[in-house]
């Protein structure tokens, strides 16, 4: 039975390690968020912990019936740790989890030689268990030499790539949201005269966009478009430093990750190293003036806005209709008195602003307003961003990306233009900071005024959202608690409503539901 227990503390051990590793990953491998998420996520941590501690303690009491129920123990154990089939976000097996890896094998193979001695094997075993959570911190951080001489080298690589295409027009797009979506509609306008590349997916980091340049831009291709994501001050500069940006957009400002940045100050200082670069490079910007915050900054250079029923703008959006079929709106450019009227099968009033942005980018290169008409009525949702999906009786708004404070309340907008039953799924808000509860509380009540059920995923937030929600008149049987948006789902398809329309808003990645 020994040889049994033994195999048994390595299986455990290593599905730990993989978890850990896993959650380090998700928390972009930065050492404080980490720490804060095994801070935030002791109670899990301490059931792992007791799961290995406590069949230690009883191997005191050497006997056939204690080594059995200290197998089982460890079974349970290690079923209880073994990875998710359908992680939200896979783990990667990249080349620094690799080397991680490695690290973390010698470093094991360290402790065991040294004072070997075969009656402490169970508990070095179970100690390497104990401090699973903070060995791949410790990996990294000895592979900080190794992993800074790779950063550099990819980057140098891609900055060869760039100069070596001087024609090329970078044009660098962030915001605290909406960046994504005015990437994929820039896509689609410039295509009708350029070769464009775009940065896939969540490609939005440093080395998202080194990956990118280095495997996918090619000699033919006229424009790159660049979204730059940031958790800390100094990310766009980063990016900016290498792609050297002649076009940029700010598509909006707003309270995201103030986990990391603490301040809304940090936030506009981040997304100005844009601004900052563009400007730096004799480029041009582009700013969404319906944005409160963008709207106060003065910003000197060659500068368009854009926004709606705003005649003062340089693009102005006006007439908008909005249903549950799509979007339409009149586009004024202000410098040809030009004005056009545009159509969209797209959801969601906020949605024009960025239409507006993508629309005066394509312009400003080139490409006529009454052009565009065609290839805007054809953009398609963004996959998880406001999109439709019809599922038997009832419709989805799979709105399941990360959300902050103000799209989450523009989803809800977009939710009250459905006939019928409305309901809201949704684990709540996170990376707020201090204010989480704040925020989680207001959209709490902001939901109370459109939904007619309210379904709460598991999750931190959803006290603070059950506060905002009970501080109004809204009816405690109609609030549901669940573990997973697919449980929700299971429970309203048995509704007998004619017409039922389901927000799913923000779905939480492992490393913030567990």
């Amino acid at each position: 039975m020994r040889q049994i227990i033994i195999i048994e503390y390595i299986i455990n051990l290593l599905v730990l390690l993989i978890y850990h590793m896993h959650m380090f990953q998700l928390n972009s491998y930065f050492f404080k968020k980490h720490l804060l998420w095994i801070k935030n996520n002791y109670e899990k941590i301490i059931v792992q912990l007791l799961e290995i501690i406590l069949p230690t303690l009883l191997l005191v009491f050497n006997n056939n019936i204690v080594s059995i129920i200290v197998i089982l123990l460890l079974t349970f154990s290690i079923l209880y740790n073994f990875p998710k089939k359908k992680a939200k976000i896979k783990f990667k097996i990249t080349n620094r989890v690799k080397r991680m890896f490695l690290t973390e094998s010698i470093l094991i193979f360290i402790f065991f030689i040294t004072n070997n001695n075969g009656n402490f094997i169970f508990v070095k075993l179970c100690l390497l268990n104990v401090i699973s959570p903070i060995i791949a911190l410790i990996a990294n951080f000895l592979n900080t030499p190794i992993e800074y001489l790779e950063k550099k080298y990819y980057i140098n690589q891609a900055k060869k790539i760039m100069k070596d295409m001087p024609n090329l027009i970078v044009i660098g797009i962030t915001g605290s949201y909406g960046k994504t979506s005015v990437k994929n509609f820039l896509s689609k306008a410039l295509s009708l005269k350029y070769e464009v590349l775009i940065t896939p997916q969540n490609y939005n980091t440093t080395m998202g966009v080194v990956k990118t340049i280095r495997e996918k831009l090619k000699p033919i291709h006229q424009i790159f478009v660049c979204e730059m994501g940031a958790t800390n001050i100094g990310d766009i500069k980063e990016i900016c430093d290498i792609v050297k940006p002649k076009i940029g957009i700010i598509t909006s400002i707003g309270p995201q990750h103030l986990e990391s940045f603490k301040t809304m100050e940090n936030i506009i200082k981040t997304k100005f190293e844009l601004v900052n670069s563009v400007i730096e490079n004799n480029g041009t910007i582009f700013v969404n003036y319906n944005n409160e915050y963008l709207a106060k900054q003065n910003i000197k250079g060659n500068v368009f806005t854009y926004g709606v029923n705003n005649k003062c703008l340089d693009y102005d959006s006006y007439n908008l209709t909005s249903s549950p079929k799509g979007l339409s709106f009149t586009l004024l450019d202000k410098k040809s008195n030009k004005k056009i009227k545009f159509k969209t099968k797209l959801i969601g009033k906020h949605n024009v602003i960025n239409l507006t942005g993508a629309i005066s980018i394509a312009n400003y290169l080139g490409i006529p307003l009454d052009k565009l008409v065609h290839s805007i009525r054809e953009i398609k949702s963004v996959e998880h961003r406001l999109q439709l999906i019809s599922h038997g009786n009832f419709t989805i708004i799979d709105d399941s990306y990360n959300s902050n404070p103000i799209s989450s309340k523009s989803a809800l907008d977009t939710l009250a233009e459905f006939k019928g039953t409305k309901i809201i799924v949704t684990p709540g808000l996170i990376e707020l900071g201090d204010d989480e509860m704040k925020y989680n509380f207001e959209f709490g009540q902001y939901m109370t005024n459109i939904c007619d059920y309210i379904f709460l995923v598991k999750s931190k937030s959803t006290k603070s959202i059950l506060d905002g929600i009970y501080s109004t008149n809204f009816s405690k049987d109609k609030i549901f608690n669940v573990n997973t948006p697919q449980e929700a789902v299971g429970s309203i398809s048995k509704m007998k409503d004619e017409k039922i329309t389901i927000l799913l808003e923000n779905d939480l990645p492992d490393n913030y539901n567990i």
